[in-house]
């Protein structure tokens, strides 16, 4: 309930990825965006963000 709070509280909508295990898959995807921000041709400007379809 914190950490929504302060997401929120920045602007951001947290999403809830389900259960502490599903850490092991967003590690990884961070790392990967850090490799690309940092190495990659694009630079640090390297953004993602997720979005909900419309219905």
């Amino acid at each position: 309930r914190i950490a929504v709070e302060l997401i929120r509280d920045v602007g951001f909508d947290p999403v809830d990825a389900g259960p502490l295990r599903i850490a092991r898959y967003i590690e990884p995807f961070a790392l990967l965006v850090g490799q690309l921000a940092y190495e990659g041709k694009g630079g640090p400007e390297l953004a993602y963000r997720f979005e909900r379809l419309a219905k």
